[in-house]
């Protein structure tokens, strides 16, 4: 299955809809504050994608799979 690529356009457009629907979740707030909510909201989600693949990564090298193929590459 061919995985499509998100074009700037694409990313655009759901960054609006994501503010866009912010704004129906916080009424009486100026457009600036939900941007800022929205900007710390993108953050967070960025610092948890990091925090995941740390530890995907961090449990992969413990495995035993990827030891046994370290040692092979090192003995080469």
């Amino acid at each position: 299955m061919k995985e499509r690529k998100l074009k700037l356009a694409d990313l655009k457009q759901r960054a609006a809809t994501e503010t866009a629907l912010l704004a129906v979740r916080l009424p009486g707030q100026t457009m600036k504050e939900i941007r800022d909510v929205a900007r710390t909201l993108n953050i967070r989600m960025r610092a948890l994608v990091f925090a995941l693949l740390n530890e995907g990564l961090d449990a992969y090298e413990a495995s035993p799979s990827a030891a046994k193929s370290a040692r092979r590459r090192s003995s080469r």
